[in-house]
């Protein structure tokens, strides 16, 4: 009996491996670079510190950025470790004459379910994973701010 259980053992830790894993990636969102506020609310204060809510703001467009970093050794080291979405953010809120994004969210989606599920090879720690990220929000102005936009000759 102590012999089979024996042989069962490493088959229970494959099986405990392979329902594990370890695939993945993780990723620090910024807007370091910004030229304009971005909330996680539906608030969000111009230069003076005055508080706008959205009852007070006019939507102008709406804000989205996406990226896919990969991961290995068990999500440790991710190429790239960061997504700085300052430039989308500088690009998308002048082109809609918006002066800032508010309610950002940041979500995942399942699109590399397959990569990250794959049984037994997902526990390795060469194994690659990623991380499909989607950022986004909505693009706003002060009631009150107008906009010029430079018309083509």
């Amino acid at each position: 009996m102590r012999a089979v259980g024996r042989a069962l053992a490493p088959l229970a830790l494959l099986g405990a491996l392979a329902a594990g894993g370890c695939a993945g990636a993780r990723v620090t969102v910024s807007a370091d670079r910004a030229r304009y506020p971005v909330s996680l609310s539906a608030e969000v204060r111009d230069k003076s510190g005055r508080l706008f809510d959205q009852h007070s703001l006019t939507r102008v467009g709406t804000f989205n950025a996406h990226r896919a970093p990969g991961g290995i050794v068990y999500s440790a080291l991710t190429i790239p470790s960061t997504y700085d979405i300052s430039d989308a953010v500088n690009q998308q809120v002048a082109s809609s004459c918006g002066e800032a994004v508010i309610n950002l969210s940041i979500s995942i989606s399942d699109a590399c379910t397959v990569l990250n599920m794959f049984p037994f090879l997902n526990a390795a720690p060469i194994w690659p994973g990623c991380v499909p990220l989607s950022v986004s929000g909505e693009i706003v102005r002060r009631g009150e701010a107008s906009c010029s936009v430079p018309t083509a000759p």
